[in-house]
């Protein structure tokens, strides 16, 4: 039986990658469209179920698609936009669209517009779709630029530096940009080990001639080899190379005299830098069903609210890896059952201090250990209060893009009054 397509009009092709993803998982296949221009042509050939429509694209206005509609099949649409003016919400009404997802795309809304798709006609694709690495996952604050330098790796064929702690998904960072870039499709993955020898590294390198090789640990390749590495890249048709380094960094490396300069300036050309788990907690979530669909194809297992509070207030030293070692652990533990429970989780994370019974609670704990850090350095009540006051605009004001004006209007806060707040908090 065919499963039904969605045509994602995107031009971040690292967001667009990861919705197809999550439209995998939900049952669907999903064409990859940058441009009106690639949107038309995919629309002339296929009949989809669903239309994931980006506003800003680099070739038009996205309802442009909308308003010239040609086709005498209209599939469930839902329309993307970074910015959320009324204005585009109140055209694309219009229009006739109900459905609206604002950057950074929240999933569990993503995954209940792909839910409406259920009982449409399945396609009759004249072609075959493309097959998508598994996507990196990630809404918060701090994964933004992250996203930014892995689209613009993606669409680079320069050499890559991928920093981050261990298990922060270097490697899988790595495969994405590899293959989703525009160099062909083979590709080779080696580990810098002191392990590794010269003729070893040679071979990759003649093997992967015009196309991809990922080098991960690169900072622990042995000196001869770095100089090897060099004179392999300015030679014609060399490899693009996509390499892995810890969080530390190649030139605090080239600083300690632990790394080649000269090869740390010919791979510091792009650099994506992964943040630890600890801080994108807010992607917990949406990481846990990433996994639960990946590792538990053949069940429909949630995780109930009391388990997930406990995974999201761990700090997470393992970071995505460990988290999704936990998930793989709960799978094994519930035995097929429908709901994770805080039973299925490892002992380490399912004690008593871990357990969620109200969102008021739950900001209850957090904020009495925050006091207690605050209380031990002898601050009074003024001086707590008002950091707790910075702390919430900073939050509030990230959760709004930076802009006191929509915060304003969102929570009924007097501009005034809202800016002499802020400025307040920026002078203490």
């Amino acid at each position: 039986m065919n499963k039904s397509t969605i045509l994602i009009v995107e031009d971040n092709r690292s967001l667009a990658v990861a919705m197809a993803a999550a439209a995998e998982n939900a049952g669907l296949k999903a064409e990859l469209a940058p441009t009106l221009a690639r949107a038309r042509q995919a629309l002339d050939k296929y009949r989809f179920a669903g239309l994931l429509l980006d506003i800003g694209l680099p070739d038009g206005h996205g309802l442009e698609l909308i308003n010239d509609w040609a086709w005498d099949h209209k599939p469930e649409i839902a329309v993307i936009t970074a910015h959320g003016e009324i204005e585009n919400a109140i055209a694309a009404r219009k229009l006739g669209i109900a459905h609206f997802l604002d950057k950074p795309v929240d999933f569990e809304s993503l995954e209940s517009f792909f839910q409406t798709l259920g009982s449409r006609t399945p396609p009759n694709p004249t072609g075959k779709t493309e097959s998508h690495p598994t996507p990196f996952v990630g809404a918060s604050p701090v994964m933004r630029p992250v996203f930014r330098q892995i689209s613009h790796a993606c669409a680079s064929t320069q050499p890559v530096v991928i920093t981050g702690a261990s298990g922060t998904g270097k490697s899988h960072v790595a495969g994405l940009i590899a293959q989703s870039g525009p160099t062909p499709a083979k590709l080779e993955t080696i580990h810098a080990s002191s392990l590794l020898e010269a003729h070893q590294l040679e071979q990759a390198l003649d093997r992967t001639k015009g196309s991809t090789l990922i080098l991960e640990s690169v900072h622990t390749l042995q000196s001869c080899l770095q100089d090897l590495l060099v004179s392999s890249i300015d030679q014609q048709e060399a490899p693009r190379l996509v390499v892995t380094s810890d969080d530390t960094g190649l030139l605090t490396k080239v600083e300690q005299g632990a790394f080649n300069r000269e090869l740390c300036f010919r791979l510091q050309v792009l650099e994506v830098k992964l943040p630890p788990l600890k801080e994108r907690n807010e992607d917990i979530p949406a990481l846990t069903d990433c996994f639960l669909g990946e590792l538990n194809k053949s069940s429909h297992a949630r995780i109930d609210e009391h388990s997930l509070s406990a995974l999201c207030r761990y700090d997470w030293p393992g970071n995505v890896r460990e988290l999704r070692n936990t998930i793989q652990h709960a799978i094994i533990t519930s035995a097929g059952q429908a709901s994770i429970t805080l039973d299925h989780l490892p002992p380490h994370l399912a004690t008593p201090q871990t357990h969620r019974l109200s969102n008021d609670e739950d900001l209850e704990y957090a904020l009495k250990l925050w006091l207690d850090k605050q209380l031990e350095t002898g601050a009074h009540y003024k001086q707590v209060s008002a950091r707790l006051e910075r702390l919430l605009l900073r939050i509030l004001l990230d959760r709004y893009d930076g802009k006191p004006s929509r915060l304003a209007a969102a929570l009924s806060i007097n501009r005034s009054t809202l800016r002499k707040k802020l400025k307040q908090a920026s002078e203490e």
